[in-house]
């Protein structure tokens, strides 16, 4: 199995931050193909019985992933995972690398909200996504990394923390999901979570249903054994995957983390 591993951008451009401003970042809008509104569940699944996700204060480790695409300033959800060298963050593949290429203008804020950067706006020094993904758009392979640059000499896992990477997981896990969907339906610019039970949706993809995670969400890390006071747990999918996470706001899917999800984070963590 091959990698691709892209570095396009070298050293964090200190152009990008001053690109980002509070203003840009307000007028951002979700890059993926999750839905920007409620549709029809028509007969699939039974609405009472779907969870709703919640607003709230946010995790130091997960936060919303700015970038821009040749059509406008957009964003993800993207997390921080624990390596050697503390400076890696995990999303979809196709936040990092979609149908005009690798994504220019990349910086991750933890913890955003309603225009807060508490722990600042942190840019991308390398990215990596599966040769497969690249190449084919293989839904299954629907994952990537990139590493970031200090900042104020710092590495991103020092000041905020980690989620630890896990594969072969199996279907069925209870897990937390963080994410950041479309200022509209979260009411406010605020982070959303969900606790919810995984199932399996084909053999390389999983799923789960709740409702309220529309598009942005894209990224957004699922959670086995989360701390509720560390606010960190064992991240086994992200959001994303078959129809880039799901086509209604109720259901979403990732890609099974398994050896392909850990040979890229073999290569991506050499750096990050």
């Amino acid at each position: 199995m091959t990698v691709q591993a892209d570095d396009p951008f070298g050293l964090a451009d200190p152009a990008t931050l001053a690109f980002w401003t509070v203003k840009r970042m307000a007028a951002a809008t979700p890059l993926d193909g999750r839905p920007t509104q409620a549709l029809s569940t028509g007969k699939m699944g039974i609405a009472s019985s779907r969870p709703t996700a919640a607003t709230w204060t946010g995790s130091p480790v997960v936060g919303a992933l700015f970038l821009s695409n040749g059509s406008g300033s957009h964003y993800c959800t993207a997390s921080v995972v624990s390596t050697p060298k503390k400076s890696l963050i995990l999303t979809a593949g196709h936040c990092l690398y979609g149908t005009k290429g690798w994504a220019k203008n990349i910086v991750f804020v933890p913890r955003y909200s309603n225009g807060s950067r508490p722990y600042g706006a942190w840019t991308i020094k390398y990215m990596y996504v599966d040769s497969r993904w690249k190449k084919n758009r293989d839904p299954d392979l629907d994952f990537g990394f990139a590493v970031v640059g200090t900042r104020n000499n710092s590495k991103i896992a020092d000041v905020v923390g980690a989620n630890r990477l896990v594969i072969n997981q199996g279907y069925t896990n209870r897990v937390r999901v963080i994410g950041y969907p479309m200022k509209k339906y979260s009411s406010v610019d605020k982070p959303i979570y969900c606790t919810v039970t995984t199932h399996k949706a084909f053999k390389y993809q999983i799923k789960f249903d709740c409702n309220g995670f529309y598009g942005g969400t894209s990224g957004s890390p699922w959670l086995k054994n989360y701390n509720t006071t560390t606010r960190r747990g064992d991240v086994m999918g992200v959001i994303g995957g078959y129809q880039e996470g799901g086509k209604y706001d109720w259901r979403s899917y990732s890609s099974v983390f398994d050896k392909d999800i850990n040979h890229l984070f073999t290569t991506a963590k050499n750096r990050g």
